[in-house]
């Protein structure tokens, strides 16, 4: 197989003519070429890159000239054929040098000294030295089509056998990309539902992942008939579940399949070992579908725990392209694809032995082995990592990168973004949902949904990623860290330092043993980890510490009124942690209770996070004052009794749907927060 070539263009501008551009193109001589930009005619935009996934093209043209997409250039680095060409387009070196991006800088030492890497400017303009060569690919003689190569053949054979003899079958298939893993799939459901009837479910976190997977399956199977969810074929059924609705409703499956399974977290695939008996887990070891290493890590020790006869299958001949290909390792360091935590030979005798630092970014840059071992950490930790963090953490103003260290090892990695700091009446808009800025999470979680007016005022450090060697956990280590960050963000000015994350267990018990509360929980479910978000904060400064207290109190208030409806979804052990670890508070009605009736009634403030408050406020009254017509009565009295099933509270009131009962239910409650006040000489 020819080897593919990465052709770095910065002599094609925005002033470039169609023409010139359309001449340009021409000279590639690709015959199936495949355009990312934002500006050139019949292309795809960056942020659609995905819907390509599976398909194969001669040559891609990446433009770059306005801005650098990560993600996207992982995407469309794995369509190119052997022999393909990828094209980068961006502006003069000069100009994108002063784009003032860590992650360009990092981008441009991979432009020299690498096989197969042209750089093209204005005064070497060689395109016609760039043509397009067709590739002859050949299939070995002893593999039959539809295989491209005896491994894959060898996988798909062992996986039959596995799944036809076995009533217990548990495998983890990985590869890199391009080696075949997702046809594999395809191939294997295909040549099942020629010998026998099977109920086969495969799920993703998104179901664009699996598209691919249908592709490959099709072609064996051209009489598919599609339905809902998927195919049938012959009696057999092939349906994509997501996720959450998979571990919710638990549909009989024969056979089980869970793609690109490192973007899942472990609480979840842990639920499927117990639920299924026969599941085939695949995973990309790493790429832009989601970073495998850590599901490696950690994963594979859930196995040897639940499933100890699991099955370990690897594919490592390239299919697309050929071994130790140019493009393939280029992308790999370009992207940081490559990250591997490397082995701890000493830890010291206390935390306080360690380096604690704020990494300078531009410096780190040109330290790979710092760099690599930083990143590697991020990847190995956090199963949704991917190459456009690490742009972000490279590049955003707000974001301070933190390590700790120990005779030159990477030992631990914190990741803080400053939000927050708005005027006072930015800070009021928010609260009353008028306004919403782009990011800042925590500064307008706070502020909107647990309703603090001035929250969005205060300056947040959010930890968006912390990261421990796993060598180095259950050393003290990593609470010593973050009792170093506090101290250096408190220097800073910041108000609150605190996190927002997919809440388990384990993670609820690392924060408070840290000595940081929760804030509040989010109400819905995450559609892939079906988890609930929590925000925990650390007063910090006066104000800091006054508005952690006073949120913190009022989540611990309303819990017991959420449990029953928002957050009666929580699993048991969250439940009952939070049972064992808040304080019980009354439930009068009280000063505090009026902001967020006001706020519900008088502006945009969602109901679920205003209806503990909303319902101590009705119960107030034995009787609801005359000065509510009959049908206001009915909507305060019905929706206490359905709280939050509007279309209950719909179908009782016979009105027209939610909108128009909650514009209803405003209207009411302003009648009666009045009259409550002119009771009590408020």
């Amino acid at each position: 197989m020819s080897r593919q070539r990465i052709v770095i263009a910065s002599h094609i501008s925005n002033k470039t003519t169609r023409e010139e551009l359309a001449s340009f193109i021409k000279d590639l001589n690709c015959p199936e070429l495949l355009i990312v930009s934002s500006s050139i005619e019949n292309s795809i935009s960056p942020e659609k890159t995905s819907l390509n996934l599976g398909e194969e093209y001669d040559g891609v043209i990446f433009d770059a000239r306005d801005k650098f997409y990560p993600n996207a250039l992982g995407i469309v680095s794995g369509v190119l054929r052997s022999g393909g060409m990828l094209v980068i387009f961006l502006p003069d070196k000069k100009d994108w040098l002063e784009w003032n991006s860590s992650y360009m800088l990092h981008f441009k030492n991979f432009l020299d000294n690498r096989d197969g890497v042209y750089y093209i400017d204005k005064d070497n303009k060689q395109s016609e030295s760039f043509r397009y060569i067709p590739a002859c690919v050949e299939i070995p003689d002893d593999v039959q089509s539809p295989y491209k190569n005896i491994e894959q053949k060898e996988t798909v054979d062992e996986l039959i056998h596995l799944i036809s003899t076995e009533s217990d079958v548990c495998v983890v298939l990985t590869s890199g990309r391009g080696r075949g893993k997702t046809s594999s799939l395809g191939l294997l459901v295909a040549k099942l539902t020629m010998s026998k009837n099977y109920n086969v479910l495969i799920s993703a976190p998104r179901k664009s992942i699996t598209e691919p997977f249908f592709k490959h399956l099709l072609l064996q199977c051209p009489d598919a008939q599609e339905t809902r969810y998927g195919y049938e074929i012959n009696k057999s059924s092939i349906d994509f579940i997501a996720p959450d609705a998979l571990l919710r409703d638990t549909p009989e499956a024969d056979v089980l399949l869970i793609d690109e399974a490192a973007a899942i977290p472990l609480p979840m695939l842990k639920d499927v070992l117990r639920t299924y008996r026969k599941v085939i887990f695949s995973s990309t070891t790493h790429g832009y579908e989601g970073t495998g290493r850590g599901f490696v890590l950690k994963f594979y020790n859930l196995l040897n725990e639940w499933r100890p006869a699991w099955v370990k299958m690897e594919l490592h001949q390239p299919i697309r392209w050929a071994r130790n290909d140019y493009l393939e390792s280029w992308i790999e360091d370009v992207l940081f694809l490559k990250a591997k935590s490397a082995n701890i030979s000493s830890l010291p005798e206390q935390a306080q032995d360690c380096q604690f630092e704020l990494e300078d970014r531009q410096l780190l840059i040109d330290d790979e082995n710092k760099i690599s071992s930083i990143f590697s950490l991020l990847v190995s930790a956090h199963y949704r990592t991917s190459p456009a963090d690490f742009q972000y953490l490279l590049d955003d103003n707000n974001v301070r990168i933190y390590s700790l260290s120990y005779m030159g090892n990477i030992l631990g990695v914190l990741a803080i973004s400053e939000e927050g700091g708005f005027a006072s009446s930015l800070s009021t808009d928010i609260y009353r949902g008028e306004r919403r800025p782009k990011g800042h999470l925590l500064a307008q979680t706070l502020c909107f949904h647990a309703g603090y007016e001035s929250a969005a005022e205060l300056k947040y450090a959010r930890v968006m990623r912390i990261a421990i060697h796993p060598d180095a956990q259950q050393q003290g280590i990593g609470s010593y860290f973050i009792q170093q960050v506090i101290k250096q963000e408190r220097a800073k000015g910041i108000d609150i330092f605190g996190s927002s994350f997919s809440a388990t267990f384990e993670l609820l018990k690392f924060w408070k043993k840290a000595g940081i509360s929760i804030l509040r929980f989010g109400f819905s479910r995450d559609h892939v980890t079906t988890s609930h978000a929590v925000v925990v904060g650390m007063g910090l400064s006066e104000k800091g510490k006054i508005a952690v207290d006073i949120l913190a109190s009022k989540f611990e208030r309303n819990f017991e009124v959420w449990e029953k409806g928002a957050l009666s979804s929580l699993p048991e052990a969250i439940k009952n942690y939070l049972h064992n670890n808040i304080h019980r508070h009354h439930q009068r009605f009280s000063k505090l209770d009026i902001l967020d009736v006001e706020s519900f009634a008088n502006h945009n403030r969602n109901y679920e996070a205003c209806m503990p408050s909303i319902n101590r406020l009705i119960s107030e009254y034995e009787y609801l004052p005359e000065k509510l017509n009959r049908l206001e009565k009915d909507i305060v009295l019905i929706s206490s009794q359905y709280t939050g099933d509007w279309e209950k509270i719909v179908n009782c009131m016979k009105l027209s749907g939610k909108g128009e009962a909650v514009t209803l239910l405003r209207l009411a409650l302003r009648i009666l927060l009045e009259d409550y006040k002119n009771r009590h000489d408020i």
